[in-house]
């Protein structure tokens, strides 16, 4: 998950931290992994997500804990055990996710799929409750947090699992992609948040405000980059892999008889012929399908602000949160991606 907009932070009170966390997750991942090519596994990943990290101007694995626990307390953020374990989850969830779009980068040569897929279970579940474990708070809060995590993970499944039985498929409905999008992004993007507020001391409400904001701010921020990748991308991943976005099931509501089974027939091709792309977007520009999906993103960016807001969260965290989320939306500010 990434923003496809442009986000400055004034004085960067989050990017500096970054460095810092990815070290103590590698640390963290060290400590604990048993053999020598499991830590080979690890120091590449995180050495890619570094990579990453410098380029992207939100992440959200890093910094959404750190901005919702600057939130709580009102201090400068510091590079504590939380967000290094939300960065071992987002690397292993990332890996997942390539594995699935077979899109896994040459970073990885000379490991085996099922030697990646192995490795990405293993930060999805053992790494995670390890270092959940060694966290100083009492029992009962780490009962919570365990619990909270587990259920988070049973949501992201579920919406990946969605997100795959739709593939290909010639009948998708917006509700199901919305759903997919809910359980997969927005659930990621709550368990960051709700950890984090979790671990910071928050009351019951706060900390359901704050994984509303996430799991909202999620949606909206994956709904944005499908556009991206649809709409801007030198070619789309999306439509290579035969991924049915909000965008393209929009689209196929819209469209009926010969017209539809033209776009199924040039979705089908699209997945092997590359230059098909711009034929399907002009289709989906034809229907209105970049609007409608823009809307639905302002949608999403306004519930997260409301959920933020509910939560009265501190200076100056709430106010970079909420340059987050309007860095998400279409209507905010312009972007080239609605030219």
């Amino acid at each position: 998950m990434s923003l496809s907009g442009n986000l400055a932070y004034a004085g960067e009170p989050v990017p500096s931290a970054r460095r810092l966390v990815l070290d103590k997750a590698l640390a963290l991942a060290l400590r604990h992994l048993t053999s020598h090519r499991q830590c080979s596994l690890v120091e590449i990943g995180l050495a890619r997500l570094a990579e990453d990290t410098t380029q992207d101007p939100f992440t959200p694995f890093i910094d959404l804990p750190l901005l919702v626990t600057g939130a709580i307390r009102g201090e400068e953020q510091s590079a504590d055990c939380l967000p290094a374990l939300t960065t071992i989850l987002f690397l292993g969830i990332d890996l997942l996710d390539d594995l699935a779009d077979h899109d896994l980068s040459p970073d990885w040569k000379g490991y085996t799929e099922s030697e990646i897929n192995l490795f990405a279970l293993t930060l999805l579940s053992t790494l995670p409750s390890l270092i959940l474990s060694e966290f100083a708070v009492s029992p009962e809060k780490q009962w919570r947090l365990q619990k909270r995590l587990a259920r988070g993970l049973l949501r992201m499944s579920e919406g990946q699992s969605q997100d795959l039985a739709m593939t290909g498929s010639p009948r998708v409905g917006l509700e199901e992609v919305e759903s997919s999008l809910v359980g997969k992004s927005g659930a990621e993007a709550a368990i960051f948040a709700a950890l984090a507020a979790e671990m910071a001391g928050a009351n019951p409400e706060e900390i359901k405000n704050y994984e509303e904001m996430g799991c909202f701010l999620g949606v909206a921020s994956q709904l944005a980059s499908d556009c991206y990748d649809l709409f801007q991308a030198p070619f789309s991943r999306d439509l290579k892999n035969g991924t049915r976005t909000f965008p393209i099931a929009y689209c196929l509501g819209k469209k009926g008889g010969k017209d539809r089974l033209e776009f199924l027939k040039i979705l089908e091709q699209g997945m092997s012929d590359l230059s098909l792309h711009e034929q399907i977007r002009r289709f989906l520009h034809q229907t209105g399908a970049l609007r409608f999906s823009a809307f639905i993103v302002e949608l999403y960016c306004q519930r997260a602000l409301r959920s933020l807001e509910k939560a009265r969260p501190l200076e100056p965290a709430a106010h970079y949160l909420r340059e987050v989320i309007h860095a998400i939306s279409f209507f905010h500010q312009p972007k080239e991606v609605m030219s």
